[in-house]
C-alpha cells in the first residue's frame, strides 16, 4: 500500500471516527473524513468561553483509559491535557451531597441509604465477578451475550438487595448510559464495574476539554464538514462509491473502504443499499437516550478537588449527575471561579424534556442546582444548554445478543469482500474510552482486510 495507498472514507468526525481516521492515516492510507455537521467532534465538541472550557457532555475519564490517554500522547497534547486531575465521587442523599467511594466492599456498604442486611450481601460480588470475568471484554462487549438475559434491576435485587441496587448499582450504570435500571442489561453494569477494575480505577478530568483532541486530529487528516453522505454503493471492481451532498452540489467518491462512525440511525440510512436484512434489523433495534447537558460558569471561589456527583433515580431529581470543578491555574475554569456540568435525568423525564423549550429546561435544571448546590446556583456567570436526541446508547436487555449477531454478520460480509466497517459507542460502551476503542477496532479490521499489519 505504500506505493499505491488505499483510499478510505470515514463518515462521522466524532471521537470514534477521528480515532479511526488518524490510525489509518498513520499507516499510510489516504483518509477523508466526512461530517454532516458544521463542526467536528460530536459528543466531544466544545468551546472556550470567557476562559472556561465548556463541553457538551460530562467528560469524566479514568486513569486506566489506555486508548484515549495514549491517543492524547500521540497528538502531543500531554502538556495541555495531562496528567488528569483527580476527581472525588459523591452522591445526592436527600438534600445533602455525601462523598462516596466504590474502592472496597466496605466503602460501598457505607453508601448513604444502603441497608445493613443488604450490605452483607455485597460479599457475593467478588464471587460473581470471578464467574462472569471470562465473558467480559470491554473491547469486545458482544462476548458477554450469554449473560444478556436479565435486567440490571432483576440482577441486583436478586443478588445484592434493593437498597444496593437503588443507591450503588443503578446510579453507576444510569449516570453513564442515561438509561433506566428496569430496562438496562446487567451486562452494561458488569462491564462498567470491570472497566473500573472493581472500583480501583480513579476518575479524573483532563486539563482542558477534549475538543483539543478534536482540533489536533483535524490537523492530521482531511476533515470536510457540512458534507451529508446520501448513500453508499458497492462497485463492481470492488470498493464503494460514496454519494455526498455539499453546498457546492453533489459529489461522488470512489474508495477502497468506508468506516461509518455515525449514530446507528444515520448508519442505517447511509448504508441502506448495501446492508443485509439482519443488519437492518440490528440498526432498527438499537436504543438510544436523549442527552441534555447544562454547563454553568460560577463566579466565586470553589475549593477542594473536582467532584462527580451521581443522583439516584429514587431521589426524583431532574439531574442524573453533575461534575463540579473548582477553578485552577491552566485548568478548565479560571482560578477563583468554578464550572458545573449537569447531565439531566432523561430516563425519567425524557418525554417532558423533549417537549420543553431550551429556556424552560435551563430554568428547571438551575432551580434544582440551586437546591442541591446553593452557592453554584446563585453565583452564575453563564449557563449553556446542549441537547442531543441520540446522546447515549442505552444497552437494554438483548442489546449484547443483538450485537453478537451483528458482529457475526460483519465477519461474513468481510469474508465475501465487502469493505464496510462501523465504529461508535453503540458498538462498544457508553464511556469516551469505548468510543475511541471502537475507532481503533474498525481501523484494525480495515488493515486486516487490506493486507496491512494490525495496529498495536
Amino acid at each position: 500500500m505504500s506505493e499505491n495507498p488505499a483510499r478510505v472514507a470515514v463518515v462521522g468526525a466524532g471521537l470514534a471516527g477521528l480515532r479511526a481516521a488518524t490510525t489509518l492515516a498513520a499507516r499510510g492510507c489516504r483518509v477523508i473524513v466526512l461530517e454532516a455537521r458544521p463542526e467536528a467532534g460530536g459528543k466531544a465538541a466544545g468551546e472556550t468561553f470567557e476562559g472556561f472550557s465548556v463541553d457538551r457532555t460530562i467528560q469524566l475519564l479514568s486513569f486506566d483509559d489506555r486508548r484515549l490517554l495514549g491517543w492524547i500522547g500521540e497528538l502531543a497534547l500531554g502538556e495541555r491535557l495531562l496528567p488528569l486531575r483527580a476527581v472525588t465521587t459523591a452522591q445526592l442523599h436527600g438534600r445533602e451531597i455525601v462523598r462516596t467511594s466504590g474502592r472496597s466492599l466496605l466503602d460501598i456498604a457505607r453508601t448513604p441509604g444502603v441497608r445493613a442486611r443488604d450490605a452483607l450481601r455485597l460479599l457475593r460480588l467478588p464471587r460473581l465477578m470471578r464467574r462472569y470475568a471470562p465473558l467480559l471484554d470491554p473491547e469486545h462487549p458482544e462476548r458477554a451475550a450469554d449473560l444478556d438475559y436479565r435486567s440490571l434491576a432483576d440482577f441486583a435485587r436478586l443478588y445484592l438487595g434493593r437498597s444496593v441496587l437503588e443507591r450503588f448499582v443503578a446510579p453507576l450504570a444510569t449516570s453513564a448510559t442515561l438509561g433506566n435500571e428496569l430496562e438496562l442489561s446487567r451486562v452494561a453494569w458488569l462491564l462498567l464495574w470491570q472497566a473500573g477494575r472493581e472500583g480501583q480505577a480513579l476518575p479524573g478530568i483532563a486539563g482542558a476539554g477534549l475538543h483539543e483532541v478534536v482540533r489536533a486530529a483535524q490537523e492530521l487528516v482531511d476533515v470536510r464538514t457540512d458534507v451529508r453522505v446520501e448513500q453508499l454503493k458497492e462497485l463492481p471492481q470492488g470498493g464503494l462509491e460514496v454519494d455526498c451532498a455539499t453546498s457546492a452540489g453533489e459529489q461522488q467518491l470512489c474508495v477502497e473502504a468506508v468506516v461509518l462512525a455515525t449514530s446507528p440511525r444515520e448508519a442505517h440510512r447511509v448504508a441502506a443499499g448495501v446492508v443485509t436484512p439482519a443488519e437492518r434489523d440490528f440498526f432498527g433495534g438499537v436504543r438510544t437516550a436523549p442527552r441534555v447537558t447544562l454547563s454553568v460558569g460560577v463566579d466565586h471561589t470553589m475549593v477542594g478537588l473536582p467532584q462527580y456527583v451521581r443522583v439516584p433515580h429514587v431521589e426524583n431529581s431532574p439531574i442524573e449527575s453533575m461534575l463540579v470543578e473548582p477553578g485552577a491555574p491552566s485548568g478548565r475554569a479560571p482560578e477563583g471561579n468554578g464550572l458545573v456540568t449537569v447531565s439531566a435525568n432523561t430516563a425519567v423525564n425524557g418525554a417532558a424534556f423533549a417537549q420543553a423549550t431550551d429556556d424552560a429546561l435551563t430554568a428547571r435544571l438551575l432551580e434544582e442546582l440551586d437546591r442541591v448546590l446553593p452557592r453554584a446556583g446563585r453565583n452564575l456567570r453563564f449557563a449553556k444548554l446542549h441537547r442531543d436526541p441520540e446522546g447515549a446508547p442505552r444497552f437494554e436487555v438483548g442489546a449484547y445478543r443483538a450485537l453478537a449477531r451483528f458482529q457475526r454478520v460483519q465477519e461474513d460480509r468481510r469474508r465475501l469482500g465487502r469493505r464496510l466497517y462501523y465504529a461508535g459507542d453503540y458498538l462498544a460502551g457508553p464511556r469516551l474510552e469505548d468510543a475511541v476503542a471502537s475507532g481503533v477496532r474498525a481501523a484494525q479490521d480495515v488493515f486486516s482486510d487490506l493486507g496491512e499489519q494490525q495496529v498495536d
